[in-house]
């Protein structure tokens, strides 16, 4: 059924089927909501990586990557991450969604403000391009305006393992130090704390650490959704 939703909020919070990342195309997941989904689906970047060292990614072309959740669909909103975004990246990405979407079987999607965040591009002219195009879909859409202040899918259940877990047994689950895992937990006990997210902007916190967090957090919602998988077949 179409419908097209404006939401402040945070985008992994979504019930639809596919998620839009935004990317350039030189292979590089550095900031924004990109290295957020690199650091949630690290094989998604290496054959991100792949694609673009082959220049099989470029402006106005796609790609999908599937999981057994959910599909993110890689969105190009910048030649190279040093270069702004442009107006025709979007209206190229857009136009060539439109065409391909239902051929894709994309029932439901959600975007962030393409080009919004680190492209450059004002806010209200990204939406007024996205809805130009969106609002001709024949199935749900929503577009994300980045609250970094709502809670995330993540957060609450990592916090909870954090705070309940002996470190002991933390310390084999996630392969973290006892020091890393109490200053995680220290962060954890801010209720201001709502984004795993976040955890990329705190100082002493290394790439490696946050891999190994998201890593974690990542096992345990694909295992709470098999369990709630599981719970739904056993009531059909």
């Amino acid at each position: 059924m179409q419908s097209l939703k404006i939401l402040k909020g945070n985008i992994f919070t979504t019930n639809c089927q596919t998620l839009v990342n935004t990317v350039n195309c030189v292979g590089v997941m550095g900031a924004g909501i990109a290295l957020e989904f690199k650091l949630r689906y690290p094989d998604m970047d290496q054959k991100y990586i792949s694609l673009c060292q082959q220049g099989l990614l470029d402006i106005g072309k796609l790609w999908i990557y599937k999981t057994t959740s959910r599909w993110i669909l890689n969105f190009p909103t910048k030649k190279h991450w040093k270069n702004p975004s442009k107006e025709s990246y979007l209206h190229a990405g857009l136009q060539k969604f439109l065409e391909t979407y239902e051929e894709k079987e994309i029932h439901s999607i959600a975007f962030p403000l393409l080009g919004a965040q680190h492209g450059g591009i004002h806010p209200e002219k990204s939406l007024e391009i996205m809805t130009s195009y969106l609002s001709k879909c024949s199935i749900s859409v929503e577009i994300y305006q980045h609250d970094p202040h709502a809670y995330d899918d993540l957060c609450e259940h990592t916090r909870d393992l954090f705070l309940t877990t002996p470190i002991n047994k933390l310390k084999l689950t996630t392969g973290l130090t006892p020091s890393q895992i109490n200053k995680l937990s220290g962060i954890f006990n801010d209720s201001s704390f709502t984004q795993l997210n976040h955890l990329t902007k705190v100082k002493g916190i290394s790439t490696k650490t946050l891999e190994k967090v998201f890593a974690f957090a990542m096992k345990n919602a694909d295992k709470k959704y098999q369990d709630e998988q599981q719970k739904l077949s056993l009531h059909v």
